[in-house]
């Protein structure tokens, strides 16, 4: 077999193990969002103090998500109000630890082990979120809540029937959570796949560097830009023990590994910033060193129960259909964006009289921006509209532009602009 085919290989089988709880991690957004009635995460977990930061931490640690499947639903909780050191706690503890994970870490390397790295990742997360809630940025208030996109409604409520509440799972987990971090996720499939392709597989077994605390920067070396399962990583974890590696190399990696690929320090930077990064990055790594140091100092390696287990096969059904309906978002959310580019183009090519750009202000979500396209749209002079949420602007190409009539649909829509050319 070629490397190019083991690569293509290599990315089918990431895209088996993350597919499932991305989207998962997306829709459990979705349903955060609908179900959970607005105002709650803010007074949960909006206080930007410790109670907050030790809340998202004990939710966090039993959650079945990992890696990307935690970014989508931290960041919902983020946008729902929560608060910045009780949004990087969640992210901090849930990738690490699962019930499920929990289950095979005791199955592979025993009781002891499972509960330690329990223990390791709720800790971590009490101190990256407070950490990130003092140091990470300007200081927070406790706000009035944030505007949201809501669904018409007789009574009042935000998503009135059972359609309607189905549709805000969608819209908000998928048109707008996902779409805010595919890009990342590419990319973090990309070098991962390219990793485990052409890094052999016992290369560290021999290396005299490959014991005591070596041992453990290794592993960390090994797990910061793969992604990586909290369940499917417990094998690969297991095998760097019996590859020579010490035993709390394997916790370095359980706790490393799925808080630290690409995609996930892409988005958090995205939606926090470097401060908060420098952060979450540091303390991720502080804490996976000391408390590797610490477990092999406390627990003796040969009371410890390592089973030689196979790597578990994930490419079941339900872990194919999953890849596939990634993959197909993926294609239509780069359709999306090289749309958006090639009007912006079109639009810098066209005679000045032609095309007018747009700050709109008050949009908190992708939704908001498709309310204020088809808002534009529906002028008659309006050829084309492209709003980026991100940007908080729009482009508008079309003959003979009213600026009035463009600002007065923006605010019909429920929004703030104003015009820039």
């Amino acid at each position: 077999m070629t490397w190019l085919a083991t690569y293509i290989e290599q990315l089918w089988a990431v895209s088996l193990e993350l597919a499932p709880w991305l989207l998962l991690g997306c829709l459990v957004a979705g349903l955060l969002h609908v179900l959970i009635p607005e105002g709650a995460i803010r007074r949960q977990l909006g206080r930007p103090g410790f109670g907050g930061i030790f809340k998202a931490a004990l939710a966090g640690v039993p959650m079945p998500l990992c890696s990307c499947g935690v970014i989508p639903a931290a960041l919902g909780l983020r946008k729902e109000g929560a608060s910045r050191g009780a949004s990087v706690s969640f992210l901090v503890a849930t990738p690490q630890t699962a019930v499920d994970s929990t289950f095979v870490s005791y199955s592979f390397m025993g009781a002891p082990f499972a509960l330690f790295k329990l223990l390791s990742s709720f800790l971590t997360g009490l101190f990256a979120g407070t950490l990130a809630q003092r140091f990470g940025g300007p200081a927070e208030t406790i706000s009035a809540p944030v505007a949201q996109e809501q669904e018409p409604s007789s009574n009042g409520a935000r998503y009135p029937s059972l359609g309607a509440k189905v549709r805000g799972v969608w819209m908000y987990g998928i048109e707008d959570l996902l779409y805010m971090i595919w890009g990342w996720v590419v990319l973090g499939v990309v070098v991962s796949a390219a990793l485990t392709t052409f890094v052999p597989a016992n290369f560290f077994a021999d290396l005299p560097l490959a014991s005591g605390f070596t041992g453990l920067l290794l592993a960390l070396v090994i797990s910061l830009p793969m992604y990586a399962c909290s369940t499917a990583s417990v094998p690969i974890a297991a095998g760097l023990v019996h590859a020579g590696l010490p035993a709390g190399a394997a916790l370095v990696y359980l706790v490393a590994g799925p808080a630290t690929n690409v995609a996930t320090v892409g988005a958090i930077f995205r939606v926090f910033g470097g401060k908060v990064i420098a952060i979450y990055l540091g303390v991720i790594v502080a804490s996976s060193l000391l408390f590797g140091y610490l477990f092999d100092f406390l627990v003796d390696m040969d009371a410890m129960r390592i089973h030689d287990h196979a790597h578990h096969d994930h490419a079941h059904g339900w872990a194919a259909v999953a890849a596939v309906c990634m993959a197909l978002l993926f294609l239509r959310f780069a359709y999306r964006d090289i749309r958006m580019k090639w009007a912006r183009w079109q639009m810098r090519n066209h005679a000045a009289t032609n095309r007018m750009s747009l700050r709109v202000q008050g949009m908190t979500c992708n939704g908001c921006a498709r309310k204020v396209q088809a808002a534009l749209q529906a002028i008659p002079e309006v050829v084309r509209a492209e709003v980026q949420f991100d940007a908080k602007q729009a482009w508008v190409t079309g003959d003979k532009l009213d600026k009035a009539a463009l600002l007065e649909a923006v605010r019909a829509a429920g929004y703030q602009a104003e015009g820039e050319a």
